[in-house]
């Protein structure tokens, strides 16, 4: 159950809505998390976490769904990488640390 994430909203962005490098395949629950801001992506592809989700840090579903991810690398694919400028305007403008 994966979808192909925007970095970049879809509604605010027209210009890059169909750039291959303003998607990353997320599954359906990181991407709700990524759209909210719960989770960012660094320039380096590094997950990292905001400080909303990690006060979640001792409930069940923190430890099966969100532990295991941070600080970890995205896979990346062989060509579109995701943008590391689209990455960095995400952490600005939609990642609440």
């Amino acid at each position: 159950m994966l979808v192909a994430s925007h970095i970049l909203p879809w509604a605010t962005n027209k210009q890059e809505r169909l750039n291959p490098a303003n998607g990353i395949c997320l599954s359906m629950l990181w991407d709700k998390a990524f759209d909210k801001g719960l989770i960012g992506i660094k320039s380096d592809y590094t997950i990292i976490f905001s400080d909303r989700i990690r006060h979640c840090s001792t409930k069940d579903f923190y430890e099966d769904y969100f532990a295991g991810i941070e600080g970890r690398k995205l896979y990346l694919p062989d060509k579109y990488l995701p943008s590391q400028d689209f990455l960095e305007w995400h952490m600005t403008n939609i990642f609440s640390n």
